[in-house]
Protein backbone atom coordinates (compact mmCIF):
# COMPACT_ATOMS: atom_id res chain seq x y z
CA UNK A 1 0.00 0.00 0.00
CA UNK A 2 2.81 2.40 0.91
CA UNK A 3 4.49 1.76 -2.43
CA UNK A 4 1.21 2.44 -4.27
CA UNK A 5 0.90 5.85 -2.61
CA UNK A 6 4.55 6.56 -3.38
CA UNK A 7 3.79 5.86 -7.03
CA UNK A 8 1.13 8.58 -6.97
CA UNK A 9 3.50 11.06 -5.34
CA UNK A 10 6.28 10.29 -7.80
CA UNK A 11 3.83 10.59 -10.69
CA UNK A 12 4.26 14.32 -10.24
CA UNK A 13 7.68 14.57 -8.59
CA UNK A 14 9.53 11.78 -10.42
CA UNK A 15 7.36 9.92 -12.97
CA UNK A 16 10.25 7.72 -14.12
CA UNK A 17 10.43 6.20 -10.63
CA UNK A 18 6.70 5.46 -10.71
CA UNK A 19 6.77 3.57 -13.98
CA UNK A 20 9.99 1.78 -13.11
CA UNK A 21 8.26 0.34 -10.04
CA UNK A 22 5.11 -0.46 -12.03
CA UNK A 23 7.30 -2.40 -14.44
CA UNK A 24 8.14 -4.88 -11.68
CA UNK A 25 4.99 -4.51 -9.56
CA UNK A 26 2.02 -3.44 -11.72
CA UNK A 27 -0.33 -2.33 -8.95
CA UNK A 28 -3.30 -0.19 -9.96
CA UNK A 29 -5.92 -0.47 -7.17
CA UNK A 30 -5.02 2.74 -5.32
CA UNK A 31 -4.72 4.73 -8.55
CA UNK A 32 -8.16 3.52 -9.62
CA UNK A 33 -9.64 4.45 -6.23
CA UNK A 34 -8.14 7.94 -6.42
CA UNK A 35 -9.48 8.32 -9.97
CA UNK A 36 -13.03 7.46 -8.83
CA UNK A 37 -12.74 9.87 -5.90
CA UNK A 38 -11.55 12.71 -8.14
CA UNK A 39 -14.33 12.10 -10.65
CA UNK A 40 -16.97 12.29 -7.91
CA UNK A 41 -15.47 15.46 -6.42
CA UNK A 42 -15.20 17.12 -9.83
CA UNK A 43 -18.79 16.19 -10.68
CA UNK A 44 -19.90 17.95 -7.49
CA UNK A 45 -17.71 21.04 -8.03
CA UNK A 46 -18.69 21.69 -11.63
CA UNK A 47 -22.35 20.73 -11.36
CA UNK A 48 -23.59 24.36 -11.19
CA UNK A 49 -21.88 24.91 -14.55
CA UNK A 50 -22.63 21.57 -16.20
CA UNK A 51 -26.28 21.02 -15.23
CA UNK A 52 -27.43 23.13 -18.18
CA UNK A 53 -25.50 20.84 -20.54
CA UNK A 54 -27.08 17.57 -19.48
CA UNK A 55 -28.81 16.04 -22.46
CA UNK A 56 -32.56 16.90 -22.23
CA UNK A 57 -33.40 13.21 -22.68
CA UNK A 58 -31.45 12.36 -19.53
CA UNK A 59 -32.62 15.47 -17.71
CA UNK A 60 -36.26 14.44 -18.12
CA UNK A 61 -35.48 11.01 -16.69
CA UNK A 62 -33.54 12.46 -13.76
CA UNK A 63 -36.33 14.91 -12.96
CA UNK A 64 -38.35 12.03 -11.53
CA UNK A 65 -35.46 10.57 -9.54
CA UNK A 66 -34.44 11.69 -6.08
CA UNK A 67 -31.32 10.58 -4.24
CA UNK A 68 -31.07 11.49 -0.57
CA UNK A 69 -34.13 13.65 -1.18
CA UNK A 70 -32.45 15.65 -3.93
CA UNK A 71 -32.77 15.59 -7.71
CA UNK A 72 -29.50 17.53 -7.85
CA UNK A 73 -27.72 14.69 -6.06
CA UNK A 74 -29.17 12.21 -8.55
CA UNK A 75 -27.88 14.34 -11.42
CA UNK A 76 -24.38 14.57 -9.93
CA UNK A 77 -24.30 10.81 -9.37
CA UNK A 78 -25.33 10.34 -13.00
CA UNK A 79 -22.42 12.50 -14.19
CA UNK A 80 -19.93 10.84 -11.80
CA UNK A 81 -20.99 7.28 -12.64
CA UNK A 82 -20.84 8.11 -16.34
CA UNK A 83 -17.30 9.39 -15.92
CA UNK A 84 -16.16 6.31 -13.99
CA UNK A 85 -17.75 3.90 -16.48
CA UNK A 86 -16.11 5.74 -19.37
CA UNK A 87 -12.79 5.62 -17.53
CA UNK A 88 -13.03 1.85 -16.97
CA UNK A 89 -14.04 1.14 -20.57
CA UNK A 90 -11.19 3.27 -21.92
CA UNK A 91 -8.70 1.62 -19.56
CA UNK A 92 -9.69 -1.89 -20.65
CA UNK A 93 -10.02 -1.19 -24.38
CA UNK A 94 -6.88 0.92 -24.71
CA UNK A 95 -4.83 -1.52 -22.61
CA UNK A 96 -5.92 -4.44 -24.79
CA UNK A 97 -5.16 -2.53 -27.99
CA UNK A 98 -1.78 -1.34 -26.75
CA UNK A 99 -0.90 -4.87 -25.60
CA UNK A 100 -1.75 -6.21 -29.07
CA UNK A 101 0.26 -3.44 -30.73
CA UNK A 102 3.27 -4.23 -28.55
CA UNK A 103 3.01 -7.87 -29.65
CA UNK A 104 2.70 -7.02 -33.35
CA UNK A 105 5.74 -4.72 -33.26
CA UNK A 106 7.60 -7.04 -30.88
CA UNK A 107 8.13 -4.35 -28.26
CA UNK A 108 9.60 -5.68 -25.01
CA UNK A 109 8.23 -9.21 -24.80
CA UNK A 110 8.10 -8.92 -21.01
CA UNK A 111 5.49 -6.16 -21.32
CA UNK A 112 2.05 -7.55 -20.57
CA UNK A 113 -1.53 -6.31 -20.27
CA UNK A 114 -1.20 -5.90 -16.49
CA UNK A 115 1.72 -3.47 -16.90
CA UNK A 116 -0.09 -1.33 -19.44
CA UNK A 117 -3.31 -1.43 -17.42
CA UNK A 118 -1.51 -0.28 -14.26
CA UNK A 119 0.34 2.46 -16.14
CA UNK A 120 -2.94 3.61 -17.72
CA UNK A 121 -4.62 4.24 -14.35
CA UNK A 122 -1.63 6.27 -13.22
CA UNK A 123 -1.20 8.38 -16.36
CA UNK A 124 -4.95 9.04 -16.60
CA UNK A 125 -4.82 10.76 -13.18
CA UNK A 126 -3.11 13.70 -14.89
CA UNK A 127 -6.44 14.51 -16.58
CA UNK A 128 -8.49 15.24 -13.42
CA UNK A 129 -5.50 17.12 -11.94
CA UNK A 130 -5.44 19.40 -14.99
CA UNK A 131 -9.22 19.74 -14.76
CA UNK A 132 -8.90 20.77 -11.11
CA UNK A 133 -6.45 23.52 -12.10
CA UNK A 134 -8.82 24.68 -14.83
CA UNK A 135 -11.85 24.65 -12.51
CA UNK A 136 -9.93 26.61 -9.86
CA UNK A 137 -9.81 29.55 -12.28
CA UNK A 138 -13.33 29.09 -13.65
CA UNK A 139 -15.19 31.09 -10.95
CA UNK A 140 -12.62 33.89 -11.32
CA UNK A 141 -13.21 34.45 -15.03
CA UNK A 142 -16.70 33.05 -15.58
CA UNK A 143 -20.07 33.11 -13.89
CA UNK A 144 -22.74 30.47 -14.40
CA UNK A 145 -24.60 32.89 -16.69
CA UNK A 146 -21.49 33.26 -18.92
CA UNK A 147 -21.32 29.53 -19.66
CA UNK A 148 -23.18 28.88 -22.90
CA UNK A 149 -21.21 25.94 -24.29
CA UNK A 150 -18.92 23.26 -22.86
CA UNK A 151 -15.95 25.05 -24.42
CA UNK A 152 -16.68 28.11 -22.23
CA UNK A 153 -15.55 26.05 -19.23
CA UNK A 154 -12.02 25.80 -20.59
CA UNK A 155 -10.17 28.67 -18.91
CA UNK A 156 -6.54 27.66 -19.40
CA UNK A 157 -5.33 29.37 -22.63
CA UNK A 158 -5.34 26.89 -25.49
CA UNK A 159 -5.26 26.82 -29.29
CA UNK A 160 -9.07 27.15 -29.34
CA UNK A 161 -8.71 30.80 -28.28
CA UNK A 162 -6.84 31.55 -31.50
CA UNK A 163 -9.57 30.23 -33.80
CA UNK A 164 -12.68 31.90 -32.46
CA UNK A 165 -14.18 31.94 -35.97
CA UNK A 166 -14.61 28.16 -35.76
CA UNK A 167 -18.11 27.22 -34.61
CA UNK A 168 -17.79 23.44 -34.44
CA UNK A 169 -17.96 22.63 -30.72
CA UNK A 170 -16.19 19.29 -31.14
CA UNK A 171 -13.21 20.89 -32.86
CA UNK A 172 -13.04 23.79 -30.41
CA UNK A 173 -13.16 21.47 -27.40
CA UNK A 174 -10.48 19.25 -28.94
CA UNK A 175 -8.23 22.25 -29.61
CA UNK A 176 -8.76 23.50 -26.05
CA UNK A 177 -6.68 20.56 -24.80
CA UNK A 178 -3.63 21.80 -26.70
CA UNK A 179 -2.10 23.96 -23.99
CA UNK A 180 0.89 24.00 -21.64
CA UNK A 181 -0.69 21.46 -19.28
CA UNK A 182 -1.45 19.21 -22.23
CA UNK A 183 2.30 19.12 -22.86
CA UNK A 184 2.78 17.96 -19.26
CA UNK A 185 0.35 15.13 -19.95
CA UNK A 186 2.34 14.09 -23.03
CA UNK A 187 5.59 14.27 -21.05
CA UNK A 188 4.27 11.83 -18.41
CA UNK A 189 3.00 9.49 -21.13
CA UNK A 190 6.39 9.65 -22.84
CA UNK A 191 8.15 8.68 -19.62
CA UNK A 192 5.70 5.80 -19.15
CA UNK A 193 6.18 4.43 -22.66
CA UNK A 194 9.97 4.77 -22.50
CA UNK A 195 10.15 2.99 -19.14
CA UNK A 196 7.75 0.14 -19.92
CA UNK A 197 8.36 -0.46 -23.63
CA UNK A 198 12.10 0.20 -23.46
CA UNK A 199 12.16 2.22 -26.67
CA UNK A 200 13.98 5.39 -27.65
CA UNK A 201 12.74 8.76 -26.44
CA UNK A 202 11.71 9.69 -29.98
CA UNK A 203 9.53 6.59 -30.40
CA UNK A 204 8.20 6.99 -26.87
CA UNK A 205 7.22 10.61 -27.53
CA UNK A 206 5.53 9.74 -30.84
CA UNK A 207 3.58 6.93 -29.17
CA UNK A 208 2.64 9.22 -26.28
CA UNK A 209 1.29 11.87 -28.66
CA UNK A 210 -0.85 9.28 -30.45
CA UNK A 211 -2.24 7.92 -27.16
CA UNK A 212 -2.90 11.47 -25.91
CA UNK A 213 -4.72 12.44 -29.12
CA UNK A 214 -6.92 9.35 -28.86
CA UNK A 215 -7.69 10.12 -25.22
CA UNK A 216 -8.60 13.70 -26.04
CA UNK A 217 -10.76 12.50 -28.92
CA UNK A 218 -12.73 10.16 -26.65
CA UNK A 219 -13.09 12.85 -23.98
CA UNK A 220 -14.29 15.35 -26.59
CA UNK A 221 -16.94 12.95 -27.90
CA UNK A 222 -18.12 12.23 -24.34
CA UNK A 223 -18.12 15.82 -23.06
CA UNK A 224 -19.59 17.56 -26.09
CA UNK A 225 -21.76 14.63 -27.17
CA UNK A 226 -23.44 14.35 -23.76
CA UNK A 227 -24.37 18.02 -23.89
CA UNK A 228 -25.96 17.95 -27.33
Amino acid sequence: MKESWQNLIDLIANPKATFTRLKSKPKWGVAFGVFCFLVVVLAWIVFPFTQKFINPQYADSLADIELFGSTKAASMVFVAVGGVILGVLCAVVFSIVLTLVSRVFKVNEALKFKHIFAAWWHTILINPLIFFINIAFLPVFRSVEDIETVVDMRIIPGIHMLVMSVENQYLLFFLSYIDILGMWNIFVLTVAVAALAEVSKTKACLTAVIIWLLRVGVDTLFQVGSSS
